[in-house]
């Protein structure tokens, strides 16, 4: 059977798409929790205009929906029709760290290959394509290419610390520190505040959910002042429009207990919090905020080892700390998992020249964006 791929064009078909979007990612037990519909569709609601249009990609055999794969078409100045991944672009959502496919697993490479096939069936939509399969197929093989006219070049790779919980074994074997550093912020908790003037707690209920979150965004904003002479910590939820879209996938993804917030409380202020987010297989650890007050005791890495515990009790097999490996992440293991975005160039020779100097463009911005990542990295560190 030949797979039937189909282009949604319209944030309604995309929309009508979600459910069964969900189930699909559900079943294939995908750990990353932004290729499902809950962020895409949330984007396309937002955010598409006449400049971004939907451009959603479907494969089925026969009536089984087997992958998704959400891009939408961006046009600049009527000159450059840019096909990338949903969430990449402007405005720049911080928390969608990783954009992509999902797929039945036992179909990712026929998944991929057939979207590809789509893609380069329309070259008069787009000048390049960026696309991210995920897990669902390791790499874009150049033979999926109908022909040479076509260039298929490795735009960038996205690095995520993973922890893996699979298996049983003890997760911080070899890792004394860190268990050091658990053990060491309930102590200075208890010692300064008394048993009963700190506690924490796991908000997950729909009901409460909007509130936990619009706590975090005050923290969030909170860690990024200037306090004490310390440095500024980015705020990722500093624009509105982000903050007002990242509100909705949460309290969607809370209608599913796909969310949590964990909170640490001094007498009854909070004064911490972290953002969780789950799949059937996995968590995500996503935006977190302090205070000035909880900076002492560890507060973000106590909550996220709460977090880890919890994962360890579903069943799930792996927690992701989040893209951008760094020394705090890798205190906690040494595996970072890597993910591929590539680029399909159109066969028209002005494709190939704008995408060439898009390229060049793109450069600079990326080194601006990893000396400025750097930065914040070292002042975190000082404080």
């Amino acid at each position: 059977m030949e797979p039937q791929v189909r282009v949604h064009q319209t944030v309604e078909s995309v929309a009508d798409l979600a459910s069964e979007w969900q189930v699909l990612h559900d079943d294939a037990g995908d750990v990353n929790p932004f290729s499902g519909p809950d962020w895409a569709v949330t984007w396309l609601e937002h955010f598409a205009d006449d400049r971004r249009a939907p451009f959603v990609l479907s494969v089925r055999y026969g009536d089984r929906l087997v992958g998704v794969l959400p891009l939408y078409r961006q046009s600049a100045a009527r000159v450059i029709d840019v096909l990338q991944p949903v969430g990449t672009g402007s405005p720049w959502i911080g928390p969608y760290e990783l954009p992509a496919m999902t797929a039945d697993p036992a179909r990712g490479r026929a998944v991929a290959r057939a979207v590809v096939a789509e893609l380069c069936a329309r070259p008069d939509d787009w000048d390049w394509s960026s696309v991210i399969f995920g897990s669902a197929a390791p790499w874009l093989e150049p033979e999926w290419l109908p022909n040479w006219e076509f260039t298929v070049v490795p735009r960038r790779t996205i690095a995520t610390v993973t922890l893996d919980l699979a298996g049983g074994h003890d997760i911080y074997s070899g890792r004394r520190n860190l268990k050091e550093s658990f053990r060491r912020a309930r102590n200075r908790l208890t010692r300064d505040l008394g048993t009963d003037g700190w506690s924490t707690r796991r908000v997950l209920d729909e009901d409460e959910i909007g509130a936990a979150f619009d706590r975090l965004v005050r923290l969030h904003g909170s860690r990024a002042d200037v306090q004490d002479g310390r440095p500024v910590h980015a705020n990722v939820l500093a624009d509105d429009r982000v903050q007002r879209y990242l509100r909705e996938v949460v309290t969607r993804m809370s209608r599913r207990g796909a969310v949590s917030v964990y909170e640490l409380l001094i007498a009854d202020e909070v004064v911490a919090g972290q953002l969780m987010l789950h799949t059937s297989t996995a968590t995500y650890s996503s935006v977190s905020g302090a205070t000035d007050a909880a900076w002492p005791y560890s507060a973000i890495t106590y909550l996220q080892s709460l977090a880890v515990a919890d994962a360890q009790q579903a069943g799930h097999r792996q927690l992701c700390l989040s893209a951008g490996p760094n020394q705090a992440k890798l205190r906690w293991t040494d595996r970072v998992d890597l993910t591929p975005e590539f680029g399909i160039i159109g066969p028209r020779r002005r494709s190939r020249m704008l995408s060439v100097a898009a390229t060049a463009r793109g450069t600079v911005t990326s080194f601006v964006a990893a000396r400025r990542a750097h930065r914040a990295e070292v002042m975190e560190r000082r404080k």
